[in-house]
């Protein structure tokens, strides 16, 4: 449900047309990250990451129509990234899981099980920051080493990554197995 209400909410932003409104969803964002306790700094920083996608829509923008228009449409986008940001910061990887898994459910019907969906779903997830960590260790190793950070070095990173990524799928499937899933 509250997936529904964070699309719907997302894509009604994109529908406003007055500053007025504009100012009333930024109002209901602010009020939002204050009740939910999170940091105004760090959704600040999670925008200004943003920044660069912004301003080349900002100029595509300008040059395919007008600059107010262009700037509202930033505006509009800011405020995009911003409730995008609440949302990840309140909802666990668990309950992502299971909202892909209530949106896979009419897949029964072609025999597609949104269990194991909402399992791929949930592992994907949560390999992410382990191999963001992994990949900067593999960096800050060849920085160590000497070796300079160029495009004929990322073949080493790389496949030290994906070597490492293999061992960590192994790892979890001797788990799975351990633990009995799939088995009938």
């Amino acid at each position: 449900m509250v997936f529904i209400i964070f699309v719907l909410y997302a894509s009604f932003i994109f529908f406003i047309d007055t500053n007025l409104l504009l100012l009333v969803v930024f109002l209901l964002n602010l009020l939002a990250m204050i009740v939910l306790k999170i940091k105004v700094g760090e959704a600040i920083q999670n925008i200004v990451k943003w920044l660069p996608f912004i301003l080349l829509t900002v100029l595509i923008n300008c040059l395919l129509s007008n600059y107010e228009y262009a700037i509202l449409v930033a505006i509009k986008l800011i405020l995009v990234c911003n409730v995008t940001y609440i949302y990840s910061k309140t909802t666990t990887v668990r309950g992502m899981a299971k909202t892909i898994k209530n949106l896979c459910m009419p897949l029964k019907w072609l025999s597609v099980n949104p269990d194991d969906i909402e399992l791929l779903v949930c592992i994907s997830l949560s390999m992410l920051p382990i191999l963001k960590r992994e990949y900067f260790q593999l960096r800050d190793a060849c920085v160590a080493k000497g070796m300079a950070l160029n495009i004929k070095n990322t073949k080493v990173i790389l496949t030290k990554l994906m070597i490492s990524v293999m061992k960590r799928v192994n790892e979890i499937e001797e788990s799975m197995i351990e633990k009995g899933y799939g088995e009938m």
